[in-house]
């Protein structure tokens, strides 16, 4: 007879399942201009190679951006980094958070441990932090145990929006 320790064997790293994240609401207004950009893992300008913790999708300036969670907004980032201005939101039930990141403004009356609900406007699309002037874009992360994992298969994705194959 076997031991449970004897009877498997691992033949791969097993891919990370989030099934309580599917179909996150999608964290901003797809129109005029949604591109998913299908780049976690991708390279990170600050970080190297495979360290892109999340993914960017790239719009227009000022679109709308919000909580795709109902939570607390933990962190206010202000610009003084590479994230530039964003938010990090924790979700109510379980151990996510999701960032946001790059935004050009924050929606009038939030501060930092203030609570939202899915769906409310948290700020707008821009260019902060290390973005680069004119690529206004959404860099969007969800961490579930502060572990990012790819949000692309998570998301509801408008049929809007086009996505970019991995690269």
């Amino acid at each position: 007879m076997s031991s449970v320790s004897d009877t498997a064997q691992v033949i791969s790293q097993a891919e990370r399942i989030v099934p309580a994240l599917v179909a996150l609401r999608f964290p901003m207004d797809p129109l005029p201009r949604c591109i998913v950009g299908n780049n976690f893992g991708g390279d990170s300008k600050l970080y190297g190679p495979g360290a892109h913790e999340g993914v960017d999708i790239t719009a227009t300036l000022g679109q709308r951006v919000f909580a795709v969670d109902d939570g607390v907004l933990s962190r206010q980032f202000l610009d003084a980094g590479s994230a530039g201005f964003g938010w990090e939101l924790r979700a109510t039930v379980g151990d996510v958070r999701y960032r946001y990141f790059h935004l050009s403004g924050f929606a009038e009356g939030l501060t930092t441990g203030g609570t939202v609900v899915a769906g409310q406007l948290i700020g707008y699309v821009g260019d902060t932090g290390n973005a680069g002037a004119g690529n206004y874009h959404l860099h969007f992360e969800v961490r579930p145990g502060n572990v990012p994992v790819d949000p692309v298969p998570l998301l509801a994705i408008p049929s809007s929006c086009r996505v970019l194959p991995k690269p």
